[in-house]
């Protein structure tokens, strides 16, 4: 169920709608290379107030409509906000 996940989002440009309707910085997705089937989808917001605008825009989740169905009986965490401590990049 992986690769179909994946390729939705790759289709649909999932991430890149969510950066193109908010003020995120940059957003991933990844799976597990253990094959255990884990998908994790992370992204950088400037502050928890432009999370939350995400959370409640009213195009979120109407792009991919048949995500839900595809997730049927998956074990879907709950996000969790983290505050960035420390960080370098090139």
């Amino acid at each position: 169920m992986v690769e179909p996940i994946l390729e939705l989002y790759r289709n649909q440009n999932v991430l890149q709608e969510s950066l193109d309707l908010t003020r995120a910085i940059g957003s991933e997705i990844s799976a597990a290379v253990d094959g255990s089937g884990e998908i994790i989808v992370t992204a950088l917001w400037p502050d928890e107030s432009a999370y939350q605008e995400w959370i409640e825009h009213p195009c979120r989740g109407k792009s991919v409509p048949e995500l839900p169905s595809m997730l049927s009986g998956a074990d879907v965490g709950v996000a969790k906000l983290y505050r960035i401590d420390d960080s370098v990049a090139k």
